[in-house]
């Protein structure tokens, strides 16, 4: 949906892809801090994380691999 997406404002506006999601990062999504989308690898660190060993004493929690997105203290 999102590849669509961008492809969409790519042709509207000429621009190219990665142009495209800049372009939607700051008018839509001003506010994650790496300026960037995500990547599925990305994500996917964060659940082999927490399906390991390694995270075995953590419960009952929300994990956001968002960028930055949602900057909270």
């Amino acid at each position: 949906m999102v590849e669509a997406m961008l492809a969409q404002i790519a042709q509207e506006k000429t621009l190219s892809i990665e142009e495209a999601e800049t372009y939607f990062l700051e008018e839509n999504r001003p506010h994650i801090e790496l300026k960037r989308s995500g990547t599925s690898s990305e994500v996917a660190a964060a659940v082999v994380f927490l399906a390991s060993e390694a995270a075995s004493f953590i419960v009952g929690t929300n994990l956001r691999v968002d960028g930055g997105s949602v900057a909270s203290i």
